[in-house]
């Protein structure tokens, strides 16, 4: 016969991961900041790659010919990637990247861009206006099933590392 005996004990072990979750759970930012930043820039850069994967309107015939002889090879708002670059850099000039122990917030800095080129860049390109065509990229990226998986599984391992670390403490 054998016996194995649980140190510490299964009960004791649930209540310690009870209790650890709950504290885990109280602050968010490790999470917001290590695991759900990098698959938001993900989606955004999938985003930008697939020009709103493929729901973005062309280019007007006579700016397509001016991009292309000034700027060859470049795609739709990526004239001189500095939304690109402000929307999947961290610390990237216009870059916002705000975390508390419950939310993040991740986006181009619309003031940055007004100083920068003249006008709010991003949200003329994320609403539409009369001159330009609605070329949403934040809107996509909230509503993107892809991103919303990808943040639900982040958060699992996120979670089953950090109940891992405060077990070995606590036991």
């Amino acid at each position: 016969m054998i016996e194995i005996d649980m140190k510490p004990t299964l009960n004791q072990l649930k209540q310690a991961i009870v209790g650890v979750e709950k504290n885990v759970l109280q602050n968010l930012q490790p999470f917001w900041e290590d695991y759900a930043t990098p698959a938001v820039i993900e989606e955004i850069a999938r985003i930008f790659v697939t020009e709103g994967y493929g729901t973005w309107a062309p280019l007007s015939p006579k700016y397509a010919v001016w991009k292309a002889k000034h700027y060859p090879g470049k795609s739709i708002l990526r004239l001189t990637d500095a939304y690109f670059k402000a929307s999947t850099q961290k610390g990237e000039g216009g870059n916002i990247a705000h975390y508390t122990k419950d939310y993040m917030e991740w986006g181009a800095d619309l003031g940055y861009f007004e100083s920068l080129v003249g006008f709010p860049y991003p949200i003329v390109h994320e609403k539409g206006g009369s001159k330009h065509p609605q070329r949403a990229v934040y809107e996509l990226a909230e509503q993107s099933e892809t991103l919303q998986n990808a943040l639900v599984d982040a958060l699992g391992k996120w979670l089953d590392k950090r109940v891992r670390e405060e077990l070995v403490k606590t036991f």
